[in-house]
């Protein structure tokens, strides 16, 4: 996961608007690096599941990402932000405490992750 290293320092000297793009940025080339896939094949929209991410590969991502931005981030992380594109947002709100504009981050997901997001919250 060397595409994550000195992650927060880059991310800082980064301008705010720019800091999602480089975080998605960097969340693909580890992927490609981990299940080593073509660049090409990946989409910041791209879900993590359909990608071949399983729950223990989830888990050791966040720690790093954890590790790397100084962080406490939710255990179920790639399942709450399902795409590279999703997770760069909340990361980066949750690492510089930068909130979107309401309904920005909705503007970004697909509809069905919304509604898994949504439903998520309720016991069903």
């Amino acid at each position: 996961m060397n595409a994550l290293v000195g992650l927060r320092d880059r991310l800082t000297l980064t301008p705010p608007s720019a800091r999602q793009g480089l975080l998605v940025e960097a969340i693909l080339q580890v992927l490609c690096d981990e299940l080593g896939c073509d660049p090409n094949e990946l989409h910041p929209r791209s879900r993590f599941e359909t990608l071949g991410v399983d729950s223990k590969r989830a888990l050791e991502f966040k720690e790093v990402l954890e590790e790397e931005l100084g962080c406490a981030l939710r255990t179920t992380l790639l399942f709450d932000y399902p795409s590279p594109e999703s997770l760069a947002g909340h990361v980066v709100d949750v690492a510089f405490g930068e909130a979107t504009p309401e309904g920005a981050s909705e503007l970004q997901e697909s509809p069905e992750e919304r509604l898994r997001r949504k439903l998520t919250k309720y016991d069903l």
